[in-house]
């Protein structure tokens, strides 16, 4: 009796070292903000997220995500910061400045999709230790990337110059690009696309083919003028308060961060390429126009947006990188995933 109780002292003890046991079994509930709309595939794409989370700890790691937005989205980062919420979904385009090796991946013309991107953002951000120099108030749960932003119009426009004759809602990462190329601009947010086109406002925006059945731009937009690389990539990230994921006991940790981190840029990626994939389906068969840049035209252009990368890289040095070389480490690592 006494052997037998002794070896399950002993192995109580080994199952509480490895995490396993009545600490690792504790239930734990996080909550997590999110800014966009029911009927965004992000909302539905962080659900899944979640019951992955859920299923992997057993069911003990519980994420209630907000039924409504708590904030707008410039001010989702402080929700996470402050402790309002443990985690949520986060657009560094909103915060200027805090983010800006994270933003690598909008440099112009550099995303073929999101899948791609958001993989070698986090490869190439993990590798150069950049969590550290810039999440000093949060912990980065995964990185992602849109896909590439293109135009979404209510009239046709295939140059600069027809550009110049409507006016295009941008925000965060976009709005410097559309200065730069002389375009007239309403600075609004995503939320406010579809009621800023329907009113007449603006004569169109910029997003990702997934907006256009995420905002309901299909219904007003009849014109896609899309840009090779994109004109820019939205960079995105899963934010999480830093006290609350510390506070996770073994087992949920665990199950948390198989999610995370590279393997949460690979889930986010292939979901948020999917989204993009139907928008485009659905332009498509609703008989929109669809065209694509011609070379010449890009090339008008190129000059001009060669400032974002002449200024990530007055950053990059600032942050201590060879701005030169780890660019094209980037890029190596995009075109690697690209043909992988």
């Amino acid at each position: 009796m006494h052997r037998k109780t002794a070896l399950l002292s002993l192995a109580a003890s080994a199952l509480l070292a490895l995490g396993i046991g009545p600490a690792a079994a504790q239930k734990q509930t996080l909550k997590m903000a999110h800014w966009a709309g029911p009927s965004h595939h992000m909302v539905q794409t962080q659900e899944l997220w979640i019951k992955m989370i859920n299923e992997a700890s057993g069911g003990n790691l519980v994420i209630e995500l907000d039924k409504a937005p708590l904030a707008k989205p410039d001010g989702q980062y402080d929700l996470i910061k402050n402790g309002v919420r443990d985690l949520g979904w986060h657009v560094p385009g909103y915060t200027a400045g805090r983010f800006d090796m994270f933003q690598t991946a909008e440099i112009p013309f550099l995303c073929p999709s999101s899948t791609v991107c958001s993989q070698a953002l986090w490869k190439w951000y993990e590798k150069y230790g950049l969590a550290k120099k810039e999440f000093t108030d949060a912990t980065l749960v995964t990185a992602f990337t849109t896909g590439p932003f293109l135009f979404h119009m209510t009239k046709p426009a295939h140059t600069l110059e027809e550009f110049r004759s409507l006016k295009i809602r941008v925000a965060g990462a976009s709005v410097p690009i559309a200065k730069a190329l002389n375009l007239p601009v309403a600075v609004l947010p995503a939320t406010d696309a579809y009621e800023s086109i329907q009113r007449g406002v603006v004569d169109g925006t910029v997003f990702p083919w997934e907006a256009v059945n995420s905002f309901r731009l299909n219904e007003l937009t009849k014109f896609h003028l899309e840009i090779p690389g994109g004109i820019f990539a939205s960079a995105f990230m899963i934010v999480g308060n830093t006290k609350a994921i510390d506070n996770l006991n073994p087992g949920n940790r665990a199950a948390f961060m198989k999610a995370s981190g590279a393997a949460g840029s690979v889930f986010y990626g292939k979901y948020w390429d999917a989204a993009d994939e139907r928008g485009r389906a659905d332009a498509k068969q609703r008989g929109h126009t669809i065209d694509t840049i011609a070379p010449a035209e890009l090339d008008k252009w190129r000059p001009l947006l060669q400032f974002v990368t002449d200024e990530w890289l007055k950053k990059a040095k600032e942050k201590g990188l060879d701005g030169p070389a780890a660019l094209e480490d980037f890029k190596a690592m995009v075109k690697a995933t690209s043909a992988s």
